[in-house]
């Protein structure tokens, strides 16, 4: 969080909560607004039909957003199992009637079969871009979409609650409900901890396919990336509301919290001032660093390579 309620420098990070119904982009431009800032970027988009931590970076902080969009996320996840659908989500309707599911106990056998490096293949309904189109909009289109399995981390999966759930499809929608004629689904409730581009939907679909009854994510929230945690999240009226009131600054992360993983350096005066005007410093160390004055404020990255530290980013530039 901001130090001593100052602003950083030249922007920052904010961690938004994102509401469902809400695009990344679309929290982008309204933050904008209120911050009245040009520059700001998400770092690592988040589907409408899910909610939760959505970092922003503010002003010169986009050119760290990099390091934030790599940061393992941790998810809560209900996935529905017995039920299928084309974009692995709510957002579009069964094509097929429901399957009955199996009890917890087949969901707990399959998840080590999904922990570690597994590959990973998209879903359809994703941004990707195949041939130049994002590939949902050839999926809706009733294009058939090629894309390539990635690799990909889960550190955990952790199965932490189920439920019955009654399903059927009426007039071509899934309906919830109960009694003869209703398809018994299991609604299971998922805690995972990933990489970055881990796509849930595709996770909820390969683990409905192992267990044989098929599956679909029914809710998903986003409660950690690297160090921005739902706890401390801001909504946007609280956003609102700082930007009003004048306090916007205490809400606003440090620049070097994207970087905090990396090894850091303090710099001599005479060394502050070289790595400002962008000179290279004499250093053995090789790697990203990110360096300091003695005063502790953030100077900026910098790569060691060849016996010498080489500006990646000047942040404070000479005064």
């Amino acid at each position: 969080m901001a130090r001593d309620g100052q602003t950083p420098p030249n922007g920052g990070f904010i961690n938004i909560c994102k509401p469902i119904g809400a695009g990344s982009t679309q929290v982008v431009g309204r933050v904008r607004r209120v911050v009245r800032v040009r520059r700001v970027g998400h770092c690592g988009t988040l589907d409408p039909l899910a909610w939760g931590v959505l970092p922003l970076a503010i002003g010169r902080a986009t050119r760290l957003s990099s390091f934030v969009l790599d940061m393992p996320k941790t998810y809560e996840a209900a996935i529905l199992f017995g039920v299928e659908t084309p974009s692995s989500d709510l957002e579009t309707h069964p094509t097929a009637e429901p399957r009955p599911a199996p009890g917890p106990g087949a969901v707990e056998q399959v998840l080590p079969s999904f922990t570690g490096a597994i590959d990973q293949r998209p879903p359809e309904y994703s941004a990707l871009r195949v041939r130049g189109v994002r590939a949902y909009r050839s999926a809706r289109a009733g294009r058939q979409v090629d894309l390539k399995p990635r690799r990909v981390h889960v550190r955990a999966l952790r199965l932490v609650s189920a439920g019955r759930v009654g399903v059927r499809m009426i007039d071509g929608r899934l309906q919830f409900g109960s009694g003869a004629g209703w398809s018994d689904a299991l609604l299971a409730g998922l805690r995972i901890e990933c990489s970055s581009g881990t796509y849930i939907r595709a996770l909820a679909r390969d683990l409905g396919a192992a267990i044989g009854c098929g599956a679909t994510l029914f809710g998903l929230a986003r409660t950690r990336v690297g160090p921005f945690t739902l706890r401390a999240s801001t909504e946007m009226w609280q956003l609102e509301i700082a930007a009003r009131e004048g306090f916007l600054d205490t809400l606003l992360y440090a620049p070097d919290t994207a970087i905090e993983h990396l090894p850091s350096a303090i710099l001599s005066d005479t060394d502050c001032v070289e790595f400002s005007h962008g000179r290279s410093l004499n250093r053995v160390a090789s790697g990203l660093h990110r360096l300091y004055d003695g005063n502790g404020s953030f100077l900026g990255l910098a790569q060691g390579q060849a016996g010498c530290w080489t500006p990646r980013m000047v942040w404070k530039t000479p005064q």
